[in-house]
């Protein structure tokens, strides 16, 4: 990739403003494209907590390829942050035969480029190129970039939107992607109790699909009042605040407790109150978001390793990403899991109204990190937006 000229996100000292220049022209054959003359922009991580922008230049477009102008792109809020902080393990270790060891080489190193929840609108269609036309708004993953040449055969979660849809709206495909597998690897059934762990935007989704499929009670668990109110409106049966949530659980269902509990927050309190949240035996936990570090408090020893003779808490923790299992007369894999997500969204079947919760410039990049960074519990979603 050409270009390493590096400028702090949002210092505008030595950051420009990107005003793109867009011109015309016709290829052969008739068909238009449009193009940004003004050199484009990436966003890398450079160290932990350090965000800065790096020019390259596009090359041309080959057969099956198209060209997209990115408009908005979300920040994940697991994911992502922990790679911004450089607290993910890749940084230190590197994998050998399926295992962390420090006798492999580290698979991250800054910098490094990151992002895989971005919409845009096609620019430039390449040659063998089918039902993709200029104009066009699509949504798919290609990392924090003001344009990318896409390979529409081998871009994973890549759709034509409909052209009346808010690209506010195409940005959650990926996270409902996440929730959708999480909810169908747990096989949860009709009637079966639930629990969720956090009502952002992961946990959102998970509730809402729990209410499509039947699942009854549903009882969110959340330290923010609004949150709370937003998941009874979309179909929980009961919204509790975090503490004491295992008692009040109990008071709701009985002394079983519940059949399945989803953990979006990455917190090891909240998982091991997750635990403690199941009925006995055959109750289960989704471990959904990315837990950093040891878990001091990760207590297996009490619950855990007694729900037989206490009579409560799970006995079983999964955590399955892309892996479902198959099914007498069903087979998931990754384009049905992607484009199942896709139709409840596009259908409003899943609700993405009110999770965007702060949306911020492309030049103020470092601010959007910074402040998920600093008060992530008071953010939902938070998007760049490249079109300011």
């Amino acid at each position: 990739m050409l270009g390493t000229r590096l400028s702090r996100a949002g210092d505008t000292r030595t950051c420009f403003r990107h005003t793109a220049q867009r011109r015309e022209k016709t290829q052969s054959g008739g068909r238009r494209t449009l193009y940004d003359a003004s050199v484009p922009r990436e966003l890398i991580f450079t160290g932990p907590r350090q965000v800065s922008f790096r020019e390259y230049e596009e090359s041309p477009l080959g057969p099956g390829q198209v060209r997209v102008r990115t408009l908005l792109s979300g920040i994940s809020h697991g994911t992502e942050m922990n790679i911004y902080r450089g607290t993910s393990p890749q940084y230190a270790r590197g994998v050998r035969d399926g295992l962390f060891t420090d006798e492999a080489e580290p698979a991250y190193r800054y910098p490094m480029t990151y992002g895989y929840e971005e919409v845009g609108e096609v620019v430039e269609v390449g040659p063998e190129v089918a039902g993709i036309l200029v104009g066009d708004r699509v949504t798919g993953s290609w990392q924090h970039r003001e344009s990318a040449a896409i390979d529409v055969a081998h871009q994973r979660r890549f759709f034509v939107w409909p052209s009346d849809f808010a690209p506010e709206r195409a940005v959650f495909i990926a996270l409902a992607t996440v929730a959708l597998n999480d909810f169908l690897s747990s096989e949860t059934r009709l009637g079966e109790s639930a629990v969720i762990f956090g009502q952002g935007t992961i946990g959102s989704f998970v509730a809402q699909i729990c209410h499509l499929a039947g699942v009854a009670p549903i009882i969110v668990v959340d330290p923010i009042a609004a949150r709370r109110e937003r998941a009874l409106a979309l179909g929980a049966t009961h919204a509790i605040e975090p503490t004491g949530a295992a008692q009040r659980v109990r008071e709701i269902l009985g002394r079983n407790g519940a059949d399945v509990v989803f953990e979006n927050s990455g917190s090891y309190r909240a998982l091991q109150e997750a635990i403690r949240c199941c009925a006995p035996i055959y109750g289960k936990v989704m471990a959904v978001s990315w837990y950093q570090g040891g878990g001091d408090d990760l207590r297996l020893g009490e619950e855990w390793h007694h729900s037989f003779t206490l009579r409560a808490g799970a006995s079983r923790m999964l955590h399955n990403h892309l892996a479902l299992p198959p099914a007498p007369g069903r087979q998931w894999d990754e384009p049905r899991l992607h484009r199942t997500a896709f139709d409840l969204i596009v259908s409003g079947r899943l609700a993405t109204e009110g999770l965007v919760s702060h949306r911020i410039p492309f030049a103020r990049a470092a601010e959007a990190f910074d402040l998920i960074d600093c008060g992530q519990e008071q953010t939902t979603k938070v998007v760049l937006d490249f079109r300011e």
